[in-house]
């Protein structure tokens, strides 16, 4: 087993043999199907939307708008620091000062692999964001993702 391979947490990126798939495979079989990434998408990462490159490259992407651009800057550097860990790098990109854009794909086989959606999870899971509050009241489906806030003072 490779040592990529070895150090790969995701359950889904290793075949029978323990290698990490696709990250050491270019088979493009590992695609998800539109029917299965729909699916996928709907039932296990809501947040997230599917949107299809003008090559026709299949690829996940969650926005939000951050309080501000420190908060913002943390959930990149969050996202960032599990994408490093994994070896799945998703594409962060930061506009406006506090617009996030994270856009999860296979860049070895062009498209959304089972290990894609896996990562998404993740990064939902693990990454709090300090949303504007004017954007966390306009999307609740992303109420739970954000950072918590904290208990009031006992007098």
């Amino acid at each position: 087993m490779s040592e990529s391979a070895a150090a790969c947490p995701l359950p889904s990126k290793r075949d029978s043999a323990g290698a990490c798939v696709p990250c050491e495979s270019l088979d493009p079989s590992s695609l998800m199907s539109s029917v299965d990434l729909s699916a996928a998408v709907s039932a296990e990462c809501p947040l997230w939307t599917i949107k299809t490159s003008s090559d026709g490259v299949n690829k996940l992407s969650r926005s939000y708008v951050a309080k501000n651009f420190v908060s913002a800057m943390k959930s990149l550097n969050d996202c960032g620091e599990i994408c490093e860990a994994l070896g799945h790098h998703a594409d962060l990109h930061l506009t406006s000062y506090r617009n996030v854009e994270i856009v999860v794909y296979t860049h070895s086989v062009k498209g959304v692999t089972r290990n894609d959606v896996e990562l998404c999870k993740k990064l939902d899971g693990e990454v709090k964001v300090a949303y504007s509050p004017k954007w966390l009241k306009e999307n609740p489906a992303a109420v739970g993702t954000e950072v918590p806030k904290p208990l009031p003072k006992e007098e």
